[in-house]
């Protein structure tokens, strides 16, 4: 056994400190999203041993969560898993999410929680917070500080977004899934451009598309058994050429011309008044619905859609077709257990004052923005923000506000001004809003800021501050561990490290 005083430099630098509201003190801990600072107390001087030497209790009224605990510190640890109790006390913390982790010398480690999910948060605090024994060639083992940690997450639905293009390797997607659950992210919001293999319409898909039905379970398998929902999207109105409007590719048109009739000319939207199109769609969401495990939620798109030239959908008034088309699908979803989502902006009109700035992304007309009342009121408004002014700390969201008064369920969205993520979340906990879904588009696959996007965004869904590089790096590491990555691409935040991204693709 090594002595205490080689214990105290470990890598992740933890200092002692309590923490009761003081944001700024709880700067100390390296983990990510740091406790909620209900109470966090750490201790380097008194650390704990956390190898094949000791037994975590796990207090919990679900029975699988400690066995679930073992098999995974067995995964994490090896030879130096410490073994698992479970305790009979019934003294556990309210709320679903919320946890304690408490770990001395004389007591061990000791976790307590009211559900699996409260257990599994504390296992990823545990595991951020836990150093490697020092002055060894290889880990013989690991070490705690002493600490008494009382957490819980301030949103209940805490999301991530993420996109699949076909240039977008299986890993990253994988990757991108743990991370979520590692960083306290409920749901992932996943959606396919072009890259979902259909067997009911192989035609929907570019060719060789990667995520193939037994794909997408073994994805939604992991996903569930670290804690995350995988939500899955499908475009139901716009963006039907599944890839990027700049691209001027079609995953469907480009190699089977003859389904021109179901969308509109140029592509780029659904034909609405096409009653194929209703089933086809339909039959897609029911297959991608189930390859994914049947999750609570499908995510059906909408945003960005123009006003049709087809000469049938001009017969039609466009709130009652477009609000017509969504809830026929939505019903259909309900029927199989699902609520739907939808992106916001088309559901706002852009010559609107309220929201006429670039900052709400209006995009609708008065038509469209009329469809709104028309629609289910258990669809779910995933409202998307962009900010261009990245140094603004934006704190009113007039979209967000109106969609709650119109007595929908809303999700914040934000992008790319990191300043306002935390102000974002703030204002969904004032207004009542459902959660918050933090959003990558189409950074994944190369530098785009992806990382700063998921360490600001946990931060934020959870209710406490945000770390900096190294928490990430270790934490992305540890991930890239437990896939046993063996690829130069799987690790790291890009791909490459002085080639540039586009260039390879």
């Amino acid at each position: 056994m090594h002595s205490a005083n080689r214990f105290l430099a470990y890598s992740f630098c933890l200092t002692a400190f309590l923490a009761t509201g003081d944001v700024a003190a709880v700067n100390a801990v390296e983990t990510m999203p740091l406790p909620c600072p209900q109470r966090c107390r750490t201790d380097v001087a008194a650390p704990v041993a956390l190898d094949e030497t000791a037994t975590v209790v796990v207090a919990c009224p679900d029975e699988t969560a400690a066995a679930w605990l073992g098999a995974h510190f067995r995964e994490w640890y090896g030879v130096h898993a410490p073994k698992v109790r479970a305790d009979a006390a019934k003294r556990v913390p309210p709320g679903d999410e919320s946890y304690t982790l408490r770990a001395d010398p004389s007591n061990g480690v000791r976790i307590a929680a009211s559900s699996l999910a409260g257990v599994r948060w504390a296992a990823y605090t545990l595991r951020q917070m836990a150093g490697v024994k020092r002055g060894t060639f290889k880990i013989e083992g690991r070490v705690l500080p002493s600490l008494d940690i009382s957490d819980s997450p301030r949103l209940a639905f805490r999301g991530i977004h993420l996109c699949w293009f076909p240039e977008t390797r299986p890993q990253q997607i994988e990757r991108a899934i743990r991370l979520a659950a590692y960083l306290k992210f409920n749901y992932v919001i996943l959606e396919h451009w072009g890259t979902f293999r259909s067997e009911v319409h192989p035609w929907r898909n570019w060719p060789d598309a990667p995520c193939t039905k037994a794909e997408a379970r073994r994805l939604a398998d992991i996903g569930r058994d670290l804690g995350v929902t995988v939500v899955p999207q499908l475009q139901i109105f716009g963006h039907a050429s599944l890839a990027r409007g700049g691209s001027t590719k079609h995953a469907t048109l480009d190699m089977h011309p003859e389904y021109e009739p179901l969308f509109e000319p140029g592509g780029w939207m659904w034909c609405l008044s096409n009653p194929h199109t209703q089933r086809v769609l339909r039959e897609l969401i029911a297959e991608m619905h189930e390859a994914f495990g049947n999750p609570p939620w499908f995510h059906l798109g909408c945003d960005e859609a123009n006003r049709p030239p087809c000469p049938l959908c001009a017969e039609h008034p466009r709130a009652k077709l477009v609000a017509g088309h969504i809830a026929g699908i939505a019903e259909f979803l309900k029927a199989r257990g699902a609520r739907s989502m939808i992106w916001h902006d088309m559901f706002v009109d852009a010559k609107d004052p309220r929201w006429s700035d670039r900052d709400n992304r209006a995009n609708g007309t008065a038509e469209t923005a009329a469809a709104l009342d028309l629609l289910p009121r258990d669809v779910v408004i995933c409202d998307w923000q962009y900010q261009g002014n990245r140094q603004d700390v934006k704190k009113d969201y007039p979209t967000m506000e109106y969609f709650r008064s119109k007595g929908l369920d809303v999700c914040g969205c934000p992008y790319g001004n990191f300043k306002s993520f935390r102000p974002m979340a703030d204002a969904l906990v004032k207004m009542g809003g459902m959660g918050f879904i933090e959003t990558t588009w189409n950074t994944l696959s190369g530098k785009g800021g992806w990382e700063r996007m998921y360490a600001l965004g946990a931060a934020a869904a959870w209710g406490t501050a945000a770390k900096g590089r190294d928490a990430f790096a270790n934490a992305l590491r540890t991930i890239g561990n437990d896939m046993k990555a063996g690829d130069y691409r799987d690790t790291g935040v890009t791909s490459w490290q002085t080639v540039p991204e586009s260039f390879l693709k």
